[in-house]
């Protein structure tokens, strides 16, 4: 067999046996060694050194060889990985400064963390790119300051920066060597070549220092992408900020269009009011899926999804999964073709324009398009009616979450003591199964009468065409009782309400919710559940749906009930699952007990001719969206 040809000019005698093998070879070689992945999927080294002794580099000796070696190998390290520093580990950005120019020249991927209040970590194994905002897609709470914990499974101790602040001296002089840094960085970089992620968090009303973060990315010959973020919390003014600056520094085709000119708008209001309203269905007030939801929490509608609902190498249900793009885009990476591949984590990290001051061509998280709200009254009175009758909108009485599963929130310290003893064992886990939920309604009011009365003006309440309630699974002590203060004000709201919605054209569905993944009394267990403990849920049921009864009056039509059967998780129909022969037969008893439950209610409020010629004439529209991304009751 012929042997391969040697590379031009490194045949020589006297050159290192490396050097005087083939390049396929050398190549497979630092393969092996680790300078590059054999997939082509990229992995990310940190600046500043390994964090721990198992993250060592197993190919510096190489680079330290000759000068040869180190040309080829820093070509392939620093062209094929991404590259991540931060600032407050040294108090400085020198070890990007002492990369040569040909290294510079070959790198294509690189996040320059200056101040970090959340998610951007030297390992991405500590985060895969999550936010430290939430948690298994449903908490929303803001993290602690600067060594508090975040909120996701593996707490972040003592690695998020306070907002910076000019006042303080120390944000001049790291403002300062990251100029200098990006002089350095500009010169040496290949047009069109390098993709840069610029994290630093900012004081809200910092915008003076902001604009002092961004400036020197115009140094930059034009990047690949640019990816910019400027404050932990949402601020329109600063995310503005960071898109003007990334839009400048990149030439990427995918960032966002900008928002409708003053002459488009203008012709726009010229167009008949028909035609207006075809082209807003068009835009973002539309959301995806068509569901939009609000919370007690104060965030605003949001869009609710646990982004991509699929398993590793099982695709997402094609119904959703194209809704799964505008939620949760750090995670959009690991997503090809509606299947998750968890061994391929690619997140730059957190830079929702949603959840933080940020701007990033990977961020289509859906938000409420405020601007077209603002342009003329005419147009805001087409944008109102579009939003409030092409979506379907939730609202969640959850007092801890955007997930309406989950009831309210829970703190436990445990026992010294039994930490001690169960050290061996501990787990997060343990703690929520011990802790004590509210024995009673926590709030004075219901989230369906704040939504009703204050969140949609009450000119535009007519223009709903599908309102879902949804109560989620409170235990049987903390459903509000006769004369409770939340009890009252619901019946005085639905009595408000009633001349103002378009009862004959809108659809409302009330859900009690219920789950096997999140126990419907967590963290009571309802596997012990007594009659009359079932009994006390279903009372709390009727309680908050006869008062809207008092809208068949008005023409209401179309009622559906969701309701969760309070008996469903207990230990004996748990165990007559176990021992059926065909556990169908059970499931199918279930479903039979749960529709029960919902005809009557239904019969309640829409009365037996309506509700009976309503069944004849239509099917039960299918569950929402969000229902998805809760697991399956059995």
């Amino acid at each position: 067999m012929a042997s391969q040809p040697l590379d031009p000019g490194n045949s020589g005698r006297n050159d290192p046996a490396l050097l005087r093998l083939p390049s396929t070879v050398r190549h497979r070689i630092y393969l092996f060694l680790g300078v590059a992945r054999w997939d082509g999927c990229p992995l990310l080294f940190d600046l500043d050194g390994p964090v721990s002794p198992s993250d060592q580099v197993t190919f510096y000796g190489l680079l330290l060889s000759c000068r040869a070696v180190y040309t080829e190998v820093s070509a392939l390290l620093f062209s094929s990985n991404r590259f991540v520093i931060h600032y407050r580990n040294k108090r400085s950005l020198q070890p990007l400064r002492n990369l040569t120019p040909p290294s510079l020249a070959a790198l294509t991927s690189l996040k320059v963390v200056l101040n970090q209040a959340s998610c951007h970590h030297r390992r991405e194994a500590e985060a895969s790119g999550a936010c430290c905002t939430r948690v298994s897609g449903c908490f929303t709470r803001k993290p602690k300051g600067a060594g508090g914990h975040c909120l996701i499974r593996r707490p972040h101790k003592n690695l998020h920066d306070t907002p910076l602040q000019s006042s303080d001296p120390s944000a001049r002089l790291m403002l300062e060597e990251w100029r200098a840094t990006a002089v350095y960085l500009s010169s040496n970089t290949k047009l069109d070549a390098l993709e840069l992620s610029l994290v630093c968090d900012v004081d809200q009303k910092e915008v003076e220092a902001a604009e002092h973060v961004v400036a020197p990315l115009l140094l930059f010959p034009k990047l690949k992408d640019c990816h910019v973020r400027l404050c932990i919390s949402p601020n329109s003014h600063l995310r503005q900020l960071a898109r003007n600056a990334s839009r400048q520094a990149s030439s990427n085709p995918a960032l966002e269009p900008a928002s409708p000119t003053s002459g488009s708008s203008r012709l726009l209001i010229t167009l008949p009011r028909e035609v207006r309203i075809r082209i807003l269905e068009y835009t973002d007030l539309v959301a995806p899926l068509k569901e939009v939801m609000w919370n007690r929490l104060g965030l605003g509608y949001h869009y609710f999804s646990s982004g991509c609902s699929a398993w590793e190498g099982v695709p997402c249900l094609p119904p959703y999964h194209h809704g799964c793009q505008y939620r949760d885009c750090h995670g959009q990476g690991i997503i090809k073709d509606g299947i998750v591949r968890s061994d391929q984590l690619r997140s730059i990290g957190c830079f929702c324009g949603v959840r933080h001051a940020a701007f990033s061509s990977t961020c289509k998280c859906w938000a409420p398009p405020t601007p077209l709200f603002l342009i003329c009254w005419d147009l805001c009175e087409d944008a109102r009616f579009v939003f409030f009758s092409a979506n379907r909108f939730v609202v969640s009485d959850s007092l801890v979450s955007a997930n309406p599963w989950l009831a309210y929130d829970v703190s436990f310290t445990p026992d010294p003591k039994w930490l001690l003893e169960n050290r061996s064992n501990y787990s997060w886990m343990e703690w929520y199964r011990q802790a004590q939920p509210p024995r009673a309604y926590p709030a004075h009011r219901f989230a369906a009468t704040k939504f009703l009365r204050e969140v949609v003006p009450a000119d535009y309440l007519g223009y709903l065409r599908f309102l879902e309630l949804v109560f989620p699974p409170y235990n049987h002590e903390c459903w509000p009782h006769d004369g409770h203060p939340a009890l009252q004000d619901w019946i005085d709201t639905v009595d408000w309400v009633k001349d103002k919605i378009n009862a004959p054209a809108i659809t409302l569905r009330l859900v009690m919710a219920g789950s096997r993944m999140w126990h419907p009394a967590c963290p009571d267990d309802r596997g012990g559940l007594t009659r009359v403990q079932g009994i006390a849920v279903l009372t709390g049921y009727n309680r908050i749906l006869k008062p809207l009864a008092v809208l068949r009056e008005h023409g209401l039509t179309r009622f559906y009930a969701d309701f969760a059967w309070p008996w469903k998780w207990t230990n004996r129909v748990y165990e007559r699952l176990r021992a059926a022969d065909d556990p169908n037969t059970i499931l199918s008893w279930l479903e039979g007990q749960e529709t029960l439950l919902n005809d009557r209610a239904e019969r309640l409020i829409l009365g037996e001719d309506q509700h009976d010629r309503l069944r004849s004439n239509e099917a039960k529209p299918g569950p929402s969206p969000w229902k998805m991304h809760s697991g399956r009751e059995y």
